[in-house]
């Protein structure tokens, strides 16, 4: 039977991991998450009075997602092509895009093109814009499945020696590896656009890219969405070629799923970003 002081201990850490879910601050965010996973696992020893009950709360909490992860990614079905359409922004399920627009072009970005990747199992809007020197793209990107979404911001420059440097805040785990030539900077932290384009230039300035060593991008509709198009059809061919997508045989022979090698390695991505 539980004790009061150790019912009340547990409460405690409930109460403060729910408290600290309510701050965008992912760092809060994660530390709340820990203390829900130990008040769940101190309940269960206290209620018991097994280490090993207690041990197994804990370890349930990350088996079972992370399985029911592996069932869904060895199920999902990737084209080998995608391309990018014209598009209308989904205005009703996307509340925020007005405000990133605007704050976007109040950075002297300009709107350039908005398209929607095909064919894919789940809705992916972006909107485009670019620097009056060509210097850096950026892009709001909206992913959805049913009435569940998210969005986030990317920033691109390209070097002249190929390099692609890439700051984004995409809120979940990436679930391709990025070829050599991409840097990424994830940039979490930041809480606006203008704080995550402060981030890019940053990065930047952190590995010596100056504007002289960069390459002026052609600013036109068809050139912005070529060069995502281009950069989305990359990666998959990069994660074929490294063997974390391999062909599927059947009815779905056109595309690709994870391998398990694939499958592992964003498991394990998940499992670092959760902890880390």
């Amino acid at each position: 039977m539980i004790d009061l002081p150790e019912f009340l201990g547990c409460c405690v850490l409930l109460l403060a991991g729910f408290y600290l879910l309510q701050f965008n601050t992912i760092t809060y965010r994660k530390i709340g998450m820990v203390l829900i996973w130990l008040a769940s696992g101190l309940a269960a020893y206290f209620f018991s009075g097994s280490v090993v009950l207690g041990c197994a709360m804990l370890g349930a909490w990350i088996f079972f997602p992370l399985w029911e992860m592996v069932f869904v990614l060895r199920q999902l079905r990737l084209p080998r092509h995608r391309e990018l359409s014209d598009a209308r922004a989904p205005r009703d399920e996307f509340e925020e895009l007005s405000d990133m627009t605007r704050a976007l072009v109040e950075l002297g970005f300009e709107q350039l093109d908005e398209c929607r990747l095909s064919p894919t199992e789940h809705e992916q809007y972006y909107r485009i814009f670019a620097t009056a020197d060509g210097l850096t793209q950026a892009t709001i990107g909206y992913i959805a499945q049913g009435a569940i979404g998210f969005h986030f911001v990317a920033f691109t420059s390209n070097g002249k020696d190929g390099r692609r440097w890439v700051t984004w805040d995409y809120p979940l785990t990436y679930g391709l590896v990025m070829p050599p030539n991409t840097a990424v900077f994830r940039a979490l932290h930041c809480q606006s656009v203008e704080e995550l384009y402060q981030a890019h230039v940053d990065f930047l300035k952190v590995n010596e890219i100056g504007a002289e060593s960069q390459v002026a991008m052609e600013r036109t509709p068809e050139a912005v969405r070529a060069r995502l198009e281009e950069t989305l059809n990359q990666q998959i061919e990069y994660n074929i070629s490294r063997g974390y997508l391999s062909p599927v045989t059947g009815a779905d022979e056109e595309n690709f799923a994870y391998s398990w090698r694939g499958t592992l390695y964003v498991a394990g991505q998940v499992l670092r970003d959760l902890l880390f």
